[in-house]
């Protein structure tokens, strides 16, 4: 079958990476639907002790929840869908197992854009195993980079154990996300922004987004540190410019006028964190879309630098006086935040339609 003429679903909740997909395969395929996986039909809804239980054995096995199976099954049938692209992390694997055990023609496959969502030994071999055993139902994989396929092939496909075809799909917004205008610069001193989250005390925020230590150490090094604003990162100091919660059109249009973009994690807080070395997390592909240059730390993070490779305009740094140290050079920041601007073209959605679209397509 060709690609223009494969009928398409996506499967998983209403984030920034439906309306990637949404881009890349708009004007690739002959028709484009979406649907929502179980876990985002009964967020927000309070469970009793028995649906609880009942969602940890679905979780383990496969969706038996009718709310979901039954109309997810409407859906393919009505559209006559081809191929299901499912995403992300292990969060749709019980939803796939459930779907192919209904509907077994259809492809199943699996945009994985971020794993292992544990950062613990327990959580990252639960979800091995858990990988290993939906591997059978899949009909293939898309991985963020070649480091996360390597670790796949390598670490949780073990020897003997079904391997489905898989392919590298960069993640990438969309280019209506980027800005039209280029912002005026924030400062005519060394000056980052950092897109992740500071609301520390969020029940859904683990101890690696904590980068207070990593942030002090950054304005102690005389450099101008824009973020999120919190009650957890509000100490007074002269450089820190915390500013109120941003849309995410908001946040693209602003990034620019920085030198540099941060990204970085506390993993040193972490038994297992390959997920910050594998993952291309959504503030990356944000900065990237926004036109900023990027900073993050020289060690680790092999996943997101292979995504940059591209992009010229990376500072690695050692320390915060490292970084310090390059930022200070105003004549290397403003040829950097230039060659940003320029890069934005190439780190788009619509660019990766033709190449995920023939894929789908070889599936059939």
């Amino acid at each position: 079958m060709t690609a223009k003429n494969l009928k398409v679903a996506l499967m998983g909740p209403d984030i920034d990476h439906r309306r990637s997909l949404e881009a890349m395969l708009g004007a690739q395929v002959k028709s484009l639907s979406w649907m929502p996986d179980s876990l985002s039909l009964s967020q927000g809804k309070a469970l009793s002790m028995l649906g609880r239980v009942r969602r940890a054995v679905d979780q383990l096995t496969y969706t038996r929840d009718v709310k979901f199976i039954g109309p997810a099954c409407q859906h393919l049938d009505d559209g006559g869908a081809d191929v299901v692209v499912a995403y992300w992390g292990t969060n749709p694997l019980s939803d796939i197992v459930a779907l192919k055990r209904k509907r077994p023609k259809v492809k199943v496959v699996l945009m994985v854009l971020c794993y292992p969502l544990a950062l613990n030994e327990a959580g990252v071999s639960r979800q091995h195993w858990m990988m290993r055993r939906a591997a059978k139902w899949l009909d293939g994989i898309l991985y963020a980079n070649p480091q996360m396929a390597h670790f796949f092939e390598n670490q949780v496909f073990t020897a003997g154990s079904v391997q489905p075809r898989s392919t590298v799909l960069s993640p990438c917004w969309p280019a209506s996300y980027q800005p039209a205008q280029r912002p005026v610069a924030a400062a005519d001193r060394p000056n980052i922004i950092f897109a992740g989250r500071t609301d520390l005390s969020h029940h859904t925020v683990h101890a690696a987004d904590d980068l207070r230590p990593l942030m002090r150490e950054i304005l102690d090094a005389g450099i101008e540190l824009h973020h999120g604003r919190s009650p957890e990162t509000t100490d007074g100091h002269p450089l820190r410019r915390p500013f109120d919660p941003l849309s995410q059109g908001q946040l693209i249009a602003r990034m620019a006028a920085h030198d540099a973009s941060l990204i970085a994690y506390n993993t040193a807080v972490c038994q297992r964190a390959e997920r910050f070395d594998l993952t291309v997390p959504d503030r990356l592909i944000t900065s990237v879309a926004a036109g900023v240059p990027i900073a993050v730390p020289a060690k680790g993070y092999t996943g997101p630098k292979s995504y940059l490779q591209r992009y010229p305009a990376v500072f690695e740094f050692d320390s915060p006086a490292h970084l310090m140290q390059q930022l200070q050079d105003r004549v290397r920041v403003q040829e950097a935040r230039d060659a940003a601007w320029e890069a934005r073209a190439l780190y788009t959605a619509e660019m990766q339609g033709e190449g995920l679209a023939s894929f789908l397509a070889s599936l059939v």
